[in-house]
């Protein structure tokens, strides 16, 4: 299908630009990817992989091209199936985007975390209204979706569909359900990348609560001068150090070696002689007395602990009568709202948890499962380990300094980014 450009540089014109998308399904799913905020058209929205069509390209190549340079992979024996008129509702440019499916022909796909989109997930027609999504496009999927399966495409079954999938190497996975990601295993994988691109040394040695918000600004603990201290879930170290400069004895312990060597040069690096490391899951701390800890914090950890009863038993039984507990957390309304303005609710606040495909920008970053918990059972985990609640902080960050890689002050203005909560030992 050769197509004609929609407009030159130089001409004003009010015609539709001209789009070609990619319909990729599988197992009743269908590919779908976010655009990256302030990267138009449709900024922050969810779409089919979708690209302006070239003046030297045939819409159908403009779809190889395009799935090629997103998801490393070449698709074949495109069928057009509908066209969809849309407008951008930040600045109402007007698109026609011819919807072409597309069989995956060879490679694995790999989501580009530095190309058009932040994110991608397989999505059914039961997903695709949880979505900020151009309602134009999301009508005539959910059709196409509803529809018998195309030839040689296996049959729908609810299971397949029990909840979005993210894209993250699935396709040598069994049939669905597929099994939860290994996060031991990806927390190792992504250790390096997560050091070099992501934390490292960005905050000094300031003890960071969330990406914004420091223990200078929300004043959570008591005076931890010569309290012993332990960081379960410590990763490269940072809030071990962190402690040890507000006058703790601290002990770190993450599941990641990697993580582990890190944080012991990074201690070194930042003269800080009492604070120490091992390797080991916080779910299993026998190595350490009981009653032998005054304070215990995880900062961005224990969301991706299945087992949430023993780590928090494990904290329990390590702390002194009295000693304190303070767990940072992705807020629960946080972790299920998406898109950009207006915000949409993708998911139950009730979801038990979801994969994600990435937390570093590598491309070949394998997903890790997060566990979403209520309000409520943070506080029925927490009591029945032996914990009184003292104080739940919920920050509201719009107006501290932003830093690169973090959620918008406009998000920030209407949600709280994370859930601190402070309890103590009974």
């Amino acid at each position: 299908m050769r197509c004609p450009a929609a407009r030159s540089d130089t001409e004003v014109s009010t015609q539709p630009e001209l789009l070609s998308a990619a319909l990729i399904e599988r197992d009743a799913l269908v590919l779908t990817a976010r655009r990256k905020q302030g990267r138009p058209p449709f900024a922050g929205q969810w779409l089919l992989p979708m690209t302006a069509v070239g003046n030297d390209e045939t819409a159908e190549e403009a779809v190889r091209r395009h799935t090629a340079q997103q998801f490393g992979v070449t698709v074949a024996n495109e069928i057009f199936v509908d066209t969809v008129y849309l407008e951008d509702p930040d600045d109402n440019a007007r698109y026609v985007a011819n919807v072409f499916r597309a069989e995956l022909a060879e490679g694995a796909l790999r989501f580009n975390a530095a190309g058009d989109y932040d994110d991608a997930r397989w999505l059914s027609a039961g997903d695709l209204p949880n979505v900020w999504m151009p309602p134009a496009l999301r009508e005539p999927l959910v059709r196409i979706l509803n529809e018998e399966p195309v030839e040689e495409m296996p049959a729908w079954t609810p299971e397949a569909t029990a909840e979005a999938t993210p894209l993250a190497e699935r396709e040598a996975d069994p049939a669905p359900p597929w099994p939860p990601p290994d996060n031991r295993a990806a927390w190792e994988a992504i250790a390096k990348a997560w050091q070099d691109e992501r934390y490292g040394d960005r905050f000094g040695t300031r003890l960071m609560w969330t990406w914004r918000s420091s223990e200078d600004d929300l004043h959570v603990l008591d005076d931890v001068r010569g309290k012993r201290a332990i960081v379960l879930g410590c990763g490269g170290g940072q809030d071990a150090v962190a402690l040890e400069k507000l006058g703790a004895v601290v002990v770190g312990v993450d599941q990641s070696p990697s993580q582990i060597a890190y944080a012991k040069k990074y201690a070194v690096r930042h003269a800080a002689p009492n604070a120490s490391f091992g390797e080991g899951p916080i779910e299993d701390l026998s190595r350490f007395d009981g009653a032998s800890f005054d304070l215990a914090i995880a900062i961005g950890v224990m969301e991706y602990v299945e087992r949430i009863d023993l780590a928090l038993a494990e904290a329990a039984r390590l702390l002194r009568t009295g000693g304190t507990l303070v767990l940072s957390v992705k807020h629960p309304f946080d972790v299920i709202v998406d898109g950009g303005p207006p915000f949409v609710v993708w998911t139950s606040y009730w979801t038990p948890h979801h994969d994600l495909n990435r937390l570093v920008a590598a491309t070949d970053a394998p997903p890790l499962r997060s566990y979403m918990r209520t309000l409520s059972e943070w506080f029925d985990q927490l009591a029945a380990a032996g914990f009184a609640v003292e104080g739940i902080v919920e920050p509201k960050e719009d107006e501290q300094p932003p830093i690169a890689d973090d959620l918008s002050a406009e998000w920030l203005a209407l949600l709280p980014y994370a859930l601190i909560i402070k309890a103590r030992k009974r």
